[in-house]
């Protein structure tokens, strides 16, 4: 069935974009290839949407990587390219840092960052929809991606944060009319971070997907939510 919800959409199969970070990068990119619909993925490896250039990441300063300040062109030009049916945005680790904000080092789940947060959001939602895609949200799963020296967690892998990004993503979904689908509680069943899920390792080294992962565990829940509403609408 092709789909329905765009009058004057390219002819073809369905079409699935994904945009993000190296998460997304690792998901689209794994993903088993499909004869229903076709994937591209747009994500830029290093790239979140928070754009801040001071940032504190496992307790040290870090630089934005070069082009970061500029990921709402490259969306543009990866929507534009494709013209897909769902634009599928996954986020993750850099909304989670550290950021100095009005002079001083803030995160997600404070009030004013949270505002900096959802200015942005609004933003790649908009971009997204560019070209008339439903949108789609997939939280962000907990992670784990180093430890500290006394073995605790550093705070970008804190799961409060994880949590307070993930109401972030419901709330835009609701002032736009876009789609969130739990792929938290897919990676992490347990409601913790883990390794494994579904008796396949998931995660590689505590932030991105393995291609088993992907493929056994989250491809059989995810490909048919986004089939359904690439030819459904939502």
């Amino acid at each position: 069935m092709p789909p329905a919800r765009r009058p004057g959409r390219r002819p073809g199969p369905p079409r699935i974009a994904f945009l993000g970070d190296s998460v997304s990068w690792s998901l689209g990119t794994y993903l088993p290839e499909q004869e229903k619909f076709t994937v591209s993925v747009r994500a830029v490896q290093g790239c979140g949407i928070a754009r801040l250039p001071e940032v504190r990441y496992i307790g040290e300063p870090h630089p934005n990587y070069p082009g970061c300040e500029h990921w709402d062109a490259r969306w543009q030009r990866g929507v534009r390219a494709d013209d897909p049916d769902v634009a599928v945005i996954l986020l993750d680790r850099w909304e989670l840092m550290d950021r100095k904000l009005d002079g001083r080092w803030q995160h997600v789940g404070q009030p004013d960052f949270d505002r900096y947060l959802a200015g942005e959001l609004d933003k790649a939602v908009g971009i997204a929809a560019g070209r008339g895609a439903h949108v789609t949200l997939l939280t962000a799963p907990y992670t784990r991606r180093a430890e500290r020296p006394d073995g605790g967690l550093w705070p970008e892998d804190d799961p409060a944060r994880v949590d307070a990004w993930n109401r972030l993503l419901r709330a835009a979904a609701e002032r736009h009319h876009a789609t969130v689908l739990d792929l938290n509680r897919r990676a992490c069943p347990e409601g913790r971070f883990a390794w494994e899920a579904g008796g396949v390792r998931v995660r590689s080294d505590g932030l991105h997907f393995t291609p088993e992962g992907v493929q056994r565990w989250i491809a059989p829940w995810l490909l048919p939510e986004l089939y359904r509403l690439a030819v459904r609408g939502a």
